[in-house]
């Protein structure tokens, strides 16, 4: 399965009220490719990432009972829209008249937050823990501002990698749109076609930046702002970042996100976390001068009511947090543009031995499957660069896009020149591409035995790369094919000695051992298992090879097993 090759980036310029931008937006993405794509995967991506927490065989049903929950919800936030924010509202409705699609599609707009109220109310319920089951975490964003001695020239800039589930729809329209509004401060942001998300990746005319990454929390409701109005109000009205307290502070969220906001005219950053009860505000360690946001609270009061969907979630959240501020440390002259793209390809996982080795392409690390749009801020100098390659887009490339506030109504002819540069990286691109593939065709309900297709191509063309094994070998595990799982976790564990990754790969070689009757070399792996340090989600990966030894699950037993092809980990439902 292979996505369309990226659409050339598309610049656009609105101006007016809220409704006439929305208007304008839609004339400009008629009978353009993308639009209708996104919209169509909008309506129905809450429900397939939901449904990956549940074995194959039952993943369509529990799709079609996750919709209707789902439209429950949506409708529920868009009701709540109307009242909040009846003008962004009617931009939404304008752009979809303009496009020739119902107006009733603007609920799907909310996508997001119905996905992490959704995961927040199955959390109250107990299902996450008493099922065994896990949801896909899909959180997978990174953010980091630097300024002053962390900028190559003391000017503040601000990389952002969004990571949804979307590769090969939201990278294929690259979009950047500059909002020239009636009321309030001029703003811009980074989309795709067809998603008028403006508080998600923007910026404005002040020189504030913003990027809004997913978190769970107990504390939602249905009552609050979505996080697109939300960012959309911060961006277009604040000028400082005590504007942003005093805005961000006003308004009460439906779900919970944590918002890195940066101002190059003050030279510095904060994080603003919600939930439906309250927000926090994240300043810099003292002397800092950055600061980086993944997928985890940091504020501790609001980290208290925090969900975790997976151990692999919180290892994968931390390491790409550690590893945003390492990169501080590599680069002791301050970074530069070029510095921070290069961070946003990341593949290093700082839980391993060697993370700097270049056949580590996936796992925790900053760049992953999902990464469907990368971009540096530099407000200081007007301008922004994006990347306009497929997913991940961190590997590029990369195209300057200058700031175009002023000028007629349309498509901006910016001098941006499509990149001649190729994608970084080129010995990996194929194994990433059939990566990405294989994630897509899960998502789109793939059966295993295709999906294991996909990953065999990324294996062939990385063959030392101890994720991609990990993910071929479970999905062997899924299609009855313990010799395949068995060689591919052996050959894992040749490569990968990073205590957690190899602690997972030892759980999963155990029990295909044990259910295809080598019980001494089972006995190994487990003994193995259990001596080995304990770093963050270690300990529950021990507990669960104690369990395994007590009773080792049979091979029909591990036919169930539920892959998280993000995550790069995997669950036995009842373990």
């Amino acid at each position: 399965m292979t996505a369309a090759a990226p659409e050339p980036l598309l610049v656009l310029r609105v101006r007016g009220s809220q409704a006439q931008m929305g208007a304008q937006l839609g004339e400009h993405l008629r009978g353009l490719p993308g639009a209708d794509q996104t919209m169509e995967f909008y309506a129905r991506m809450a429900s397939a990432m939901l449904s990956l927490a549940a074995p194959h065989a039952v993943r369509g049903v529990a799709r079609r009972a996750l919709q209707a929950g789902i439209g429950v919800g949506a409708g529920m936030l868009h009701r709540a829209r109307r009242r909040h924010f009846p003008e962004y509202l009617a931009r939404t409705e304008a752009l979809l008249r303009a496009l020739g699609k119902p107006p009733a599609l603007a609920r799907d707009m909310g996508v997001m937050d119905v996905l992490q109220n959704t995961v927040a109310v199955a959390a109250r319920l107990g299902l996450l823990h008493a099922t065994g089951l896990q949801v896909a975490a899909i959180p997978a964003c990174t953010s980091l501002a630097v300024w002053g001695a962390a900028s190559s020239d003391g000017q503040l800039r601000h990389a952002r990698n969004f990571d949804f589930p979307g590769a090969g729809v939201w990278d294929r329209g690259p979009t950047v749109v500059f909002c020239a509004p009636d009321e309030g401060l001029r703003y811009g942001y980074v989309t795709t076609r067809g998603a008028d998300v403006p508080g998600v990746t923007a910026f404005n005319e002040a020189g504030l930046s913003l990027t809004a990454h997913t978190r769970f929390h107990r504390d939602v409701g249905a009552s609050g702002v979505g996080i697109v109005d939300f960012g959309h109000e911060l961006v277009r009205r604040c000028r400082t970042l005590d504007d942003v307290r005093r805005v961000a502070g006003s308004m009460r969220t439906a779900s919970t996100w944590g918002l890195l906001v940066s101002s190059a005219a003050e030279g510095r950053a904060m994080v603003v976390e919600t939930t439906h009860e309250g927000v926090a505000f994240v300043a810099p360690q003292a002397g800092a001068a950055h600061l980086a946001t993944t997928n985890r609270y940091l504020d501790p009061g609001l980290a208290v009511g925090e969900i975790t969907t997976s151990d692999s979630f919180v290892v994968d959240s931390n390491a790409r947090w550690t590893r945003a501020h390492e990169a501080i440390r590599r680069h002791p002259g301050g970074m530069a543009c070029a510095d921070l793209q290069r961070l946003l390809g990341d593949t290093g996982d700082p839980g391993a031995p060697d993370p700097e080795a270049e056949d580590r392409l996936a796992g925790n690390c900053i760049t992953s499957a999902m990464t469907v749009k990368s971009v540096v801020f530099e407000p200081e100098a007007a301008r922004l660069r994006l990347s306009t390659g497929a997913a991940p887009t961190g590997l590029g490339p990369w195209v300057e896009v200058p700031h175009a506030w002023e000028g007629a109504v349309g498509v901006v002819d910016s001098g941006v020149e499509p990149s001649s540069e190729p994608p970084r990286g080129a010995a990996r691109e194929p194994a990433l591409r059939a990566y990405v593939a294989a994630t897509r065709a899960h998502l789109e309900g793939a059966s295993p035995t295709q999906v294991l297709a996909l990953l065999e191509r990324a294996v062939g063309a990385a063959p030392s790369e101890p994720n991609l094994r990990f993910l071929a070998a479970i999905f062997a595990v899924c299609t009855g094919a313990l010799p395949w799982a068995t060689d591919h976790l052996s050959r894992a564990l040749e490569r990968e000695h990073g205590p957690y990754r190899r602690a997972l790969l030892l759980v999963w070689f155990a029990r295909v051992l044990a259910a295809a009757g080598q019980r001494e070399r089972a006995e190994a792996a487990w003994r193995e298992l259990q001596g080995l340090d304990e770093p963050e989600g270690v300990a529950a990966l021990k507990a669960a090879g104690i369990r395994d030894r007590r009773r080792p699950p049979s091979r029909w037993r591990l036919r169930t097993a539920v892959p998280d092809v993000f995550m790069v980990d995997a669950t036995l439902p009842g373990a």
